[in-house]
């Protein structure tokens, strides 16, 4: 079993044990909340509900059937409004990842960035509520081969902790959606650097298992557009895709032509669009890159 796989096994034991202590009342009968789903065409209830928060708007769901001894828990980051979020990402990324638990077996979202969708209809100091739907395969190690396919997901849960979470700091939740190589992304993982200084760099990377992207931006001063592949200057935009066809891409200069707008800057979040033609790292064809992004500067 993997180091990843034990961390996570212990994760899910001390926290479905947690909710379930003296709460042996049904799901829905408006104490202890509802959390509801299909799970491979089967209908999912969950019999002990649980739920905690913590500040940045961090918030675990947890619920557990008892007949079938299947789990779920989900991890939400960044949630401080209602709103549609992706499944599947890592805590610097607005949204969240998802398992599944059956004895001592455990499906997780992978940090695709495009596992499934959650979307949360009320967030409160004293509730959360919302539907989703996601599909998640067993970690590695495991003797399992199948995917958990998870519908019609539904959840009505009280918050403990509540008022803590409800201010989302202006850095958290970064995102970078759009197209790179013709492949649909949406950035699982982000990191980013120290706030950038007029006439300093800015630069972030963005990854989701599949693509990854780093952006190197020199000369930046704030909101305007800036023009890529401009001789002496340093801008730098790589991409490396694993999916067919395998390939990477960019670099300095010439091998980077395009455009960077960036259309809100403060000290904590950097917004803007970046559109660009990368030339081959070796051998291959140009490739296109069109992204929006919303950084949350560290």
């Amino acid at each position: 079993m993997s180091v990843r796989t034990r961390a996570l096994t212990a994760i899910l034991t001390l926290t479905l044990t947690a909710c379930g202590a003296g709460n042996d009342n049904p799901a829905g009968n408006g104490n202890t909340g509802n959390f509801r789903a299909t799970i491979d065409g089967a209908a999912w209830t969950a019999n002990t509900v649980g739920s905690a928060a913590s500040a940045g708007g961090i918030f675990t769901l947890t619920g557990v059937q008892t007949g079938s001894a299947t789990g779920l828990t989900m991890t939400l980051y960044a949630i401080g409004t209602p709103g549609t979020y992706p499944l599947g990402t890592g805590p610097t990324v607005a949204g969240g990842i998802v398992s599944v638990t059956q004895g001592s077996s455990i499906w997780s979202t992978p940090l695709s960035g495009a596992a499934g969708t959650v979307t949360v209809t009320d967030v409160s100091a004293t509730r959360i509520a919302g539907n989703f739907a996601f599909t998640a395969p067993p970690l590695i190690g495991q003797a399992q081969v199948t995917t958990r396919a998870v519908t019609a997901g539904t959840f009505d849960i009280p918050v403990t902790n509540g008022p803590a979470t409800l201010v989302v700091p202006d850095n958290a939740g970064s995102k970078v959606t759009g197209t790179a190589a013709g492949q649909a992304f949406n950035a699982a993982t982000i990191v980013t650097v120290t706030a950038p200084t007029n006439g300093g760099i800015f630069t972030f990377g963005a990854s989701n298992g599949q693509q990854s992207m780093n952006v190197i931006l020199s000369n930046y001063t704030g909101v305007g557009t800036y023009t890529l592949g401009t001789g002496g200057v340093a801008r730098t935009i790589t991409l490396t895709n694993v999916l067919a066809p395998t390939g990477s891409w960019g670099g300095s200069a010439a091998s980077t032509v395009g455009t960077m707008v960036i259309t809100s800057a403060t000290s904590s979040r950097i917004k803007g669009t970046l559109t660009a033609t990368l030339q081959p790292i070796g051998s291959g064809v140009p490739t296109t890159l069109n992204v929006s992004f919303e950084i949350g500067v560290q």
